[in-house]
């Protein structure tokens, strides 16, 4: 036994549960955290808010993750080559609204957005609010159902109402988030968003043209966003400030 009270044991379990908090907050709190959990025990409660504070500390890092930076460069280039593409060339009649060889293009667009939503679901913070919840669930929901129906159409195994379904869910998703972000100051942000939303549910003529310039803008402001958050995380001559 410890001072506190602490068996080898008990310490092993606690340095486990600190392990699961990101290493820049375990080297800045880490030791402090450890101290505290031998000192006081594991009780139910403890081990609850432990695995809570982790997922925290993993969903709003004090350093940016690159993930949603990448993921949404990556949907906007390919939401422009697949506009480009469609508009090289006609949609044959049997895929409305897609060109049958562009189809993996947007394919690779709708799959990046899925972590590209989720890091703009993460600027609204702890204040996301019932919208952004909601917006949240909407979004990942949409974009992977319709991922799923676009794979379907790509293979010719199913084409049809799924499509469509999955797409506006999506896109009312992607309006609630917008909104969301309107309301914690982001206008320019969440402008986009809801422009991009308005764009994936109008006519493919024009719809998909506007599709991609709304991401791309987003795609913009989001890396403007890392490039200064990034900038902030550093103290002088470039040390993290969390180090």
């Amino acid at each position: 036994m410890t001072a506190g009270g602490a068996t080898a044991a008990e310490r092993s379990r606690a340095a486990r549960y600190v392990g699961l908090y990101p290493r820049t907050w375990r080297d800045r709190y880490g030791d402090e955290l450890e101290a505290v959990l031998e000192s006081d025990g594991l009780g139910v409660r403890t081990r609850l808010d432990l695995l809570r504070g982790a997922l925290d500390a993993h969903l709003h890092p004090a350093r940016p993750s690159p993930l949603p930076v990448v993921a949404a460069v990556s949907a906007s280039a390919f939401a422009v080559a697949h506009a480009i593409a469609l508009a090289t060339e006609p949609a044959p009649t049997d895929w409305p609204g897609y060109l049958e060889a562009a189809l993996p293009l947007i394919i690779a667009s709708v799959l990046a957005l899925i972590p590209a939503v989720i890091g703009l679901w993460l600027k609204l913070g702890d204040g996301d609010g019932a919208l952004g919840r909601v917006g949240i669930v909407l979004a990942t929901v949409g974009y992977a159902a319709w991922l799923a129906a676009l794979v379907a159409a790509a293979t010719r195994l199913a084409y049809g109402p799924l499509t469509a379904v999955a797409a506006t869910v999506a896109m009312a998703g992607t309006a609630a988030l917008g909104v969301a972000l309107v309301g914690r100051n982001r206008l320019l942000l969440g402008t986009l968003l809801g422009a991009a939303a308005l764009a994936g549910v109008a006519p493919p003529a024009l719809g998909w043209y506007a599709f991609a310039a709304a991401w791309t803008a987003v795609a913009v402001v989001v890396v403007a966003d890392f490039v200064a958050a990034s900038a902030a995380s550093e103290g002088p001559g470039g040390r993290s400030v969390a180090s």
